[in-house]
């Protein structure tokens, strides 16, 4: 059974991801092709509410949000994946690689969250993580489809 340390641990990982992401597609306006400027813009947007909604469960469980990872490059230290956003087909890739992962994690997440069975555990479950789960998801073949 997961305790409140361990869930409170959790959900600041998945936050310090969330900000990794939200710093991927934060610089949309730097890439030339028009559509991937209007997709990323949306993608970052989904990123904002992604943190909010981490941040906002952990301040109702009483706790003050914080990154496992400070500063920097949060996704080139958790991944170790280097990106250089001025070669647009390689960030689709890379972003395609972050993104699976981050459907990975959450579908985990979520189905531990399910065994607990608990008010809260469901809670998490349903309002956060599985919405999570299918936008990262959705990120992820979009860029899968951009790159074919």
């Amino acid at each position: 059974m997961m305790d409140t340390t361990e869930l409170i641990t959790e959900l600041n990982k998945i936050l310090t991801l969330e900000h990794g992401h939200l710093g991927m597609y934060k610089n949309f306006m730097n890439y030339s092709d028009r559509d991937v400027r209007r997709t990323f813009r949306h993608f970052m947007e989904m990123e904002m509410e992604h943190v909010n909604r981490i941040q906002t469960i952990l301040r109702n469980l009483g706790i003050k949000p914080s990154l496992i990872v400070e500063g920097g490059d949060i996704i080139g230290k958790m991944f170790g994946v280097s990106i250089n956003i001025a070669d647009e087909l390689e960030a689709i890739k890379a972003f395609k690689f972050i993104e699976e992962k981050s459907h990975q994690g959450y579908l985990k997440f979520t189905e531990k969250l399910e065994k607990e069975n608990t008010p809260l555990s469901n809670f998490i479950a349903e309002e956060i993580t599985s919405s999570n789960q299918l936008e990262s998801y959705l990120q992820y073949l979009w860029l899968k489809d951009r790159l074919i």
